[in-house]
């Protein structure tokens, strides 16, 4: 019994040993991961770049000078609009055949913009309200950014998705009956507000935010080539809408979006490992592996599509701190690569209706179309395709220009559309344009 009770105490000596050893190096452990990380969060707020959601604050301006606060005031007219939009594509058979021409591009018929010219007229300040609004000098979110932990986080960059769009509906609603009037100049100034409306809503944080501006400003593209296809417009009036154009074809705007999501993602690293106290390096060192994710992304995103698609498969190669690192890195890099599919497709099509301006305006001066693009008073920047870093591609027709990317596939496919073979702006009724 005494040999079995002194083994007992040199067992238990052993393991108390062992375990003060293990608490040493992780204590150690944990301080040194958490320098290492202090310092890569230093730099970067150094450098001016937000490192937790809490830093994405914007500084409070007044609301007159503010149009997110602007656009929140609309809220019930917004909320209004969508409901009777809803009854009647849902309920009305006039509705649900308007839905059938717009997917061919097609307008409303008579009957059809009566009877949305009707509902519109229950709004009949909302487009001068919402110009007012994108007129507004500044925008800062009203999001709290004060909140902590990742469901509450998720929870309240959702907030401005939820009804970001209803806005850009009504100004195409009001865009197709303003066509059916023959009034094209209008309808371009309103697909002006809603390009601007997409400007705006891409200073909400984060990629789920940038993904709805992308949705908007996709609306305002494809209004605005129906309408610059409908009628002449004034030459001050192309110029305008080159200038608001130019104003979006900013390929570094996902780099400012992507820093805005690290920000959010450092965040939801360090609550996923909150609890776990024994451990405080995980945390830690999961962070550290986003950083290292971020650093290697943020460059790609700047390189043609077809440059960026390798260095993808790459991405979760590289040996990471933790356990979960693999597999996060391994989720979030199929949803970052479709983003980044949506921000270039996005990219393509501005400079595509760019060009489809430029066009219209040159034939409105010299009575016929020009040779190609380089006849066109564009940069040589604003006709390149994201997707090949090559010139867009431009196909006459006897209903009017296509103009289109190769999209990423990389071929041209002559301006077909079907099954995304090409993707670009065509006259309304082009076969080529049916996907």
């Amino acid at each position: 019994m005494t040999r079995l009770k002194r083994l007992f105490k040199r067992l238990a000596l052993g393991l108390a040993i062992l375990l003060g050893v293990l608490l040493v190096v992780n204590a150690g452990y944990s301080w040194w991961i958490g320098r290492q990380l202090e310092e890569r969060l230093a730099a970067l707020r150094a450098a001016g770049e937000p490192t937790s959601f809490a830093e994405l604050a914007p500084k409070p301006i007044p609301p007159e000078q503010n149009a997110a606060a602007q656009l929140a005031a609309l809220a019930p007219e917004l909320k209004a609009f969508a409901k009777d939009e809803g009854h009647f594509f849902d309920k009305t058979s006039l509705g649900k055949a308007l839905r059938e021409r717009q997917d061919r591009d097609l307008g409303p018929t008579p009957e059809q913009a009566a009877a949305m010219r009707e509902i519109l007229a229950k709004y009949a300040d909302l487009p001068q309200k919402l110009q007012q609004a994108t007129d507004c000098p500044g925008y800062a979110s009203r999001l709290d950014y004060s909140v902590v932990g990742y469901t509450q986080l998720m929870e309240e960059l959702m907030e401005p998705c939820n009804h970001a769009r209803t806005p850009a509906r009504f100004l195409q609603w009001r865009i197709l009956v303003l066509l059916a009037d023959g009034k094209t100049e209008e309808a371009i100034q309103a697909g002006m507000t809603i390009l601007r409306l997409a400007r705006l809503h891409e200073r909400e944080p984060a990629l789920v935010n940038g993904l709805v501006a992308i949705g908007i400003r996709g609306t305002g593209m494809n209004e605005i080539n129906l309408a610059l296809r409908s009628g002449p417009i004034s030459a001050n009036l192309h110029q305008q809408l080159e200038t608001e154009l130019a104003r979006q074809d900013d390929p570094q705007w996902i780099v400012r979006m992507m820093k805005t999501e690290r920000a959010f993602n450092l965040d939801a690293s360090a609550d996923m490992f909150a609890q776990g106290w024994w451990i405080p390096w995980l945390g830690k060192g999961l962070q550290l592996d986003m950083l290292d994710f971020y650093d290697r992304l943020l460059p790609v995103m700047v390189q043609t599509w077809r440059e960026s698609i390798p260095p993808f498969a790459q991405f979760n190669r590289f040996p990471h701190r933790t356990y979960v690192s693999g597999i996060l890195i391994d989720l979030l890099t199929p949803a970052l690569e479709a983003a980044l599919d949506a921000v270039y497709h996005d990219l393509a099509m501005l400079r595509c209706l760019r060009i489809v301006n430029s066009l219209t305006a040159y034939e409105q001066q010299n009575g016929q179309p020009p040779a190609n693009l380089d006849a066109l008073d564009l940069p040589t920047a604003a006709t390149i395709d994201p997707f090949s870093g090559q010139p867009l591609k431009l196909k006459q027709t006897d209903q009017g220009p296509v103009v289109y990317t190769v999209f990423k596939n990389g071929a041209d496919d002559g301006g077909t559309f079907k099954d995304q073979a090409d993707m670009g702006f065509a006259p309304a009724g082009y076969p080529g344009a049916e996907q």
